[in-house]
């Protein structure tokens, strides 16, 4: 489902309804070509009523005309020499029959001895093919479907031999059938098709004769595509596309037409144009497209109405409400969002989730609260406890100083006066003053070292840049590590208990340097930042790790950042294996001059 990120619902709800309508588009365009088909197939079965009506019609009107020219000629054969008594009998048939538009006896060399209207008929039939026919096939013959026409009617001629006794053609008797007559039952057909249909009549080898049903009127094409035509002489029956001419797009059905008195194929070809016979199809198709558009504008627009009224507004309240509880509001809920579905399920566990998770912090809270207040309470409990340890040992160094010091200095100069005004002359007694002397001594060493190690005096009366330096050098001779102080000229002025907590972390980046650091060579700076006392304090040892930073049980380290927190000072620790480590401490101060 990777494609729908970033996919809002509402589209997502208008792609499931598209991918609904989907199969019904696809049915629309199956049941439009279904639609094309069964039309199709229509005019096919149109085609082969035609061609078999046309068939009837001209199998009934040719065995007529069959019957009544073998009459005509026996009765010529009867009155041979005298056809001029033919002529009534001829102008009364053509006068009675609807179907004949003339009748006439040609003779041997193709003129015409007498007819039914003789004034309205050519003289010379000489030239006609089935003038010839009939004397080389002694049989009925019929002409082409190729324009003929007498006083304007279409006509199709039929000829049959006049015999004598002996067998032999004395005269060719014809009538002339009029089309229109004969193919009224195709007409009235026609009348139900389209306009621009026509009818063709295609005879492959004597050609054709085509009937338009708007004009009602015979014609002989003489642009017919051969292609077109050579397609249908090689099928019986079917349907194809094709354009006419005029490049109009049509479909030509055609069908045999099978009579009986014919010794070659003939077809019938039905025109319709195309547009016009699958209007009905593209209007069922154009409609049925239309109604979907609508009924998918339907749908997208009530899912645009109910996904808001029921889905998107109810989500949106329900997003507004994480939003702020994720911000922080702990009074944030969404409340009533409508009908009891799974959404307003939804929103009563997210209330009550969020109802939970307020009183839970409210909890939190309380005993973070508390656990701050007990932990300030340490801190105020361990600063107190180094106040009054620095307090004390204040007071301890100053009496030592004063009282034992005082002391062992009385002592050392009553024994230099002993040791004057006596003389003894004894080497034991001598030995034993100068050893009770060097003993003293030692003892006032030992307690300035003491008095030194509670409480330096010189960072009470030189402050913390001397009782650093100072402490530099007492590190350098004690511990025999190369420590040496970089000084920027910077006398920084400490109120006493900041300068107090400065140097005694000092004190204790030395003490862990000794301890830990497997240095041999220490270097510290004291400068002045942005508004900042920096102490830096580096050394060339094995470098401290995060995970010694980082230790609870480290209790130096801590020491030194609850000897910090009371002032907003920081300590940071950088150390890279091999090259040591940089320990850099910030005091916030208020300086007074210009430093540097």
């Amino acid at each position: 489902m990777h494609q729908f990120v970033g996919t809002s619902l509402r589209t997502r709800l208008y792609l499931l309804v598209l991918v609904a309508f989907i199969p019904i588009a696809f049915l629309i365009f199956y049941i439009a070509e279904e639609q094309k088909v069964i039309e199709e197939a229509a005019i096919l079965q149109k085609t082969l009523e035609l061609a078999r009506s046309a068939a009837d019609a001209e199998d009934q009107e040719l065995l007529l005309t069959r019957n009544l020219l073998a009459v005509v000629a026996d009765v010529f054969a009867i009155v041979e020499g005298r056809p001029d008594k033919l002529s009534g009998l001829l102008a009364n048939l053509s006068m009675q029959s609807n179907a004949n538009e003339g009748f006439g006896i040609l003779d041997l060399d193709g003129r015409l001895v007498t007819g039914s209207d003789p004034s309205k008929t050519i003289q010379d039939y000489s030239d006609k093919a089935w003038f010839s026919a009939v004397l080389n096939e002694k049989k009925m013959v019929m002409g082409q479907y190729h324009g003929a026409h007498i006083n304007g009617e279409p006509v199709l001629y039929v000829a049959v031999p006049a015999l004598n006794n002996r067998q032999q053609i004395v005269a060719v008797v014809f009538a002339a059938l009029n089309l229109n007559w004969m193919n009224r039952t195709i007409f009235k057909r026609l009348a139900e098709l389209p306009d621009g249909s026509r009818l063709t009549l295609l005879d492959e080898t004597q050609g054709m004769l085509r009937y338009d049903a708007d004009a009602g009127q015979w014609s002989v094409p003489d642009n017919f595509s051969p292609a077109l035509q050579q397609e249908i002489a090689s099928r019986r029956s079917g349907t194809l596309s094709a354009s006419d001419e005029n490049r109009v797009q049509r479909i030509y059905a055609f069908a045999p037409l099978n009579s009986t008195f014919r010794n070659r194929q003939i077809s019938v070809v039905l025109e319709i144009p195309k547009g016009l016979r699958l209007a009905a199809s593209r209007r069922i198709f154009a409609r049925n497209v239309a109604l979907l558009v609508v009924s998918v504008l339907i749908a997208v627009i009530s899912i645009w109405w109910a996904s808001d009224i029921f889905i998107l507004r109810r989500v949106r309240a329900m997003v507004r409400a994480s939003r702020q509880l994720t911000a922080g509001d702990l009074n944030a809920r969404i409340g009533n969002i409508g009908v009891r579905d799974e959404l307003s399920h939804l929103s009563s566990v997210f209330d009550n989730m969020a109802a939970s998770l307020q009183k839970r912090i409210a909890r939190e809270a309380q005993v973070t609260a508390s656990l701050e207040q007990s932990r300030e309470q340490l801190r105020k409990l361990a600063a107190y406890q180094q106040e009054v340890r620095e307090q004390e040992r204040i007071r301890i160094a100053r009496e030592i100083h004063d009282q034992l010091g005082q002391s062992l200095t009385i002592l050392s100069m009553d024994l230099a006066w002993i040791k004057k005004h006596i003389s003894t002359g004894q080497p034991k007694i001598d030995e034993k003053i100068s050893a009770m002397s060097t003993v003293i001594a030692d003892a006032l060493e030992r307690l300035h070292t003491v008095t030194a190690e509670l409480r330096p005096v010189i960072l009470d009366d030189f402050g913390l840049a001397a009782a650093i330096e100072w402490q530099v050098e007492e590190y350098k001779n004690r511990i025999g590590i190369e420590c040496r102080m970089e000084t920027t000229g910077f006398e920084p002025s400490l109120p006493k208990d900041q300068a107090t907590a400065i140097f005694r972390i000092f004190q204790e980046l030395l003490t862990n340097i000794m301890r830990h650091a497997q240095a041999n060579e220490v270097v510290v700076k004291l400068k002045a930042g942005n508004k900042d006392l920096i102490l830096q304090v580096r050394d060339d040892g094995r470098g401290i790790t995060d995970a010694e930073v980082n230790d609870p049980k480290s209790f130096g380290l801590l020491g030194i950042r609850e000897r910090l927190y009371p002032f907003g000072g920081q300590v940071g620790f950088e150390g890279r294996p091999g090259f040591g480590t940089l320990v850099t401490v910030r005091l916030p101060i208020t300086l007074q001059g210009d430093t540097q």
